[in-house]
Parts: C-alpha cells; structure tokens; sequence
C-alpha cells in the first residue's frame, strides 16, 4: 500500500468510527500542527474543598476544525508511549480486543462479588452491541497529553477528565486531573459547564482514560485489592459508575456522547448506548 493510499484508509476508518462520538463533525481530514491546546488555559477553576493533591481544572478553548477529530499524529510522544506498552505486551497485547477479553476474564472470575458485573459493559463493547472503538483522535491525545506531561502515565498512572462543548465554531474544554488514580467530577466544574449549555454550547462528549496499570500491590496508590492485583487496566469500555454518571449528565447537561481512552485507542459512546449499557444503581 503506497502512502496516499494509507492516509486514505486511516481517514476512512476515523470517520466511520467517530459516528457516535462526533456530532455533527467536519470533514475529517488529517491532523496537523494546528491541533494543540493553547500554552496558557483561559481560565482556572479552583475547588473550594478538600481538593485532592494536584488538583489542578483548566479551561481551554480553540477554533473548531476538521483536524480536532481526525487521527492523532503520530509524533515522538506517542510513538514513545506506545512503544513502551509493546516493550510490556507484545504488539498482539496492545490491541482494545485483547484488553478487554483479559479484563473480562478477570472480573468473570470474581462470581458472587459485586465486581463480576463489570463484564456486561465488557461485554457489550465485545460484541459490537454498544459503542464504537477507533484510534485516539488528535483532541482526545491532546487532553491524553496534558496529563501525561504532568504524571508521566506508565511510571505514575493518573486520571484526568474533560468536558468537550462545541458551540458559535468554538471548542470549550474543561479539563481536569490530580496526581490521583480516579477521578472526581467537581460541582465547581459542571457548573460553569450548565451555564454554557445554557448559552447554547451542546456537551458533546466527556472524555476521561483508563490507566494501564503495572505492577500493582494490594493496597498501593492504585486501589489494588487481591482480586485486582493482575488486572493491567487500559480497557476503553466504560465501568458501571461510568455509565451511572453519565446519565446523570445527560439528564442534568444535555451530555450528548462519552469517551473512554488509553492513549492509543478510544471507545466512544452515544447518549443511546447509555441506555444499552450497565450502570451501578446506588442500592447496590
């Protein structure tokens, strides 16, 4: 396959799989330099309590465009980060089928125990039933990055979380993280978030990863229990309390699609897929 025809075939596959993530996107076409968040946040939003280590909430916005949604360039961080995950997996490892069937396993082992319900999202994005899984676009590795250059993910796994609005040609991002394996969805946060979709901004997506997750000890910073102790993560199907606070934010927001990344791959996730999915009931 020459080069043109495999950029071809790269945009082709994005666009299918973006459907459910992208609303209403431009023409997807080739990511370039063009697809970096600003130097400096337009604003910084501080928690007034108990904020975690780190915790750090930042507002961005950019000029919409095709390259936000087209595929991530490959440039030296990615290819270093990916390339350190195949040091450790193997490249048949890397794949989100291969983590999600060993995910699967893990949790379907757990029976009897509230876990075991973790394979049924698993489950779904397997068979194809909800969701879609496709590469990192160049806004999802953007946000990817930002965390990362704060705690590196593989040596010091962390999480961060964003809310993507598009509006008047405009991108909003809040994007938050803390030197924290988890995340927190802060009031301070969504309601600057339900004044813009007041002002007629739609939330088209919040976009949080999951960890790869190495060498884990019961106990450690990483909330490893016995049953989780070999459990690599990097899966891209949401959890149960995924799927529970997204409704909520889909009730409360107008929360139109999630995405789930590793660095590499995304799963994305219609506001109907919600409804296709598991979620954790507070009873249980």
């Amino acid at each position: 396959m020459n080069a043109n025809a495999a950029l071809l075939a790269a945009v082709l596959l994005m666009t299918s799989a973006c459907r459910t993530a992208h609303p209403d996107a431009p023409t997807v076409a080739r990511a370039s330099a063009a697809c970096e968040l600003p130097a400096t946040p337009e604003a910084v939003i501080t928690v007034a309590k108990n904020p975690y280590p780190g915790e750090l909430h930042e507002v961005f916005e950019v000029a919409d465009g095709p390259e936000w949604w087209a595929p991530a360039p490959m440039d030296e961080e990615r290819t270093r980060y990916r390339d350190a995950l195949a040091a450790r997996l193997g490249e048949q490892g890397l794949g989100h089928r291969a983590l999600l069937e060993r995910i699967h396993a893990m949790h379907a082992a757990m029976v009897g125990k509230p876990m075991q319900r973790e394979t049924e999202n698993v489950s779904r994005v397997l068979d194809g039933s909800a969701g879609k899984v496709g590469v990192i676009s160049c806004l999802e590795w953007r946000l990817f990055q930002w965390q990362s250059r704060r705690y590196p993910m593989l040596e010091h796994p962390t999480e961060f979380g964003a809310y993507v609005l598009r509006g008047q040609g405009r991108i909003r991002i809040y994007l938050s993280g803390a030197d924290r394996a988890g995340g927190s969805l802060r009031h301070e946060v969504r309601e600057r978030v339900a004044t813009d979709v007041a002002r007629g901004f739609a939330l088209v997506a919040h976009v949080h990863n999951h960890n790869f997750m190495f060498d884990r000890k019961v106990g450690d910073r990483m909330w490893t229990t016995p049953e989780t102790v070999k459990d690599i993560g990097g899966g891209v199907a949401p959890s149960l309390t995924d799927v529970q606070a997204y409704r909520a934010m889909r009730e409360s927001l107008k929360l139109q699609g999630a995405w789930v990344t590793n660095g590499l791959e995304t799963g994305r996730y219609t506001s109907e897929d919600f409804d296709r999915m598991s979620a954790w009931e507070p009873t249980q």
